[in-house]
């Protein structure tokens, strides 16, 4: 087994700072790279959600639009049923017409029956 060679000094504060400091550069680079790449993504993302909020957006605006026009026809259908409904008779005019129909078909019959009287007498 061979001893490790002592004959060579250990680091030097020089060579310690050197190595610290590069590697708190290397980090910082790390951290500003991974963090503009999560700003990135979130770009992207915030971007792809206003492009979906757009349409939307749109796709509300036509359905509230179609929404007002059927709701304007079948208000506008409601009172054309109203003012139909009105111009029908109502159940007293329907009793009375009843009631006139009824006395036609007794008058009617009464003249059958005075008739037929006449050609049996």
């Amino acid at each position: 087994m061979d001893l490790p060679d002592v004959s060579k000094p250990p680091w030097g504060f020089v060579e310690w700072a050197f190595t610290g400091l590069a590697t708190l550069t290397v980090s910082v680079v790390a951290f500003i790279w991974r963090l503009m790449t999560r700003l990135e993504r979130m770009s992207l993302s915030i971007d792809r959600q206003r492009a979906d909020f757009e349409a939307d957006k749109e796709a509300n605006s036509a359905s509230f639009i179609r929404l007002t026009e059927t709701l304007a026809q079948m208000n506008h259908d409601h009172y054309r049923l109203r003012e139909t409904l009105g111009g029908l008779p109502s159940r007293g005019d329907l009793r009375d017409v009843e009631d006139h129909i009824g006395e036609r078909i007794e008058a009617l019959a009464a003249r059958f029956d005075r008739a037929l009287e006449k050609r049996g007498m």
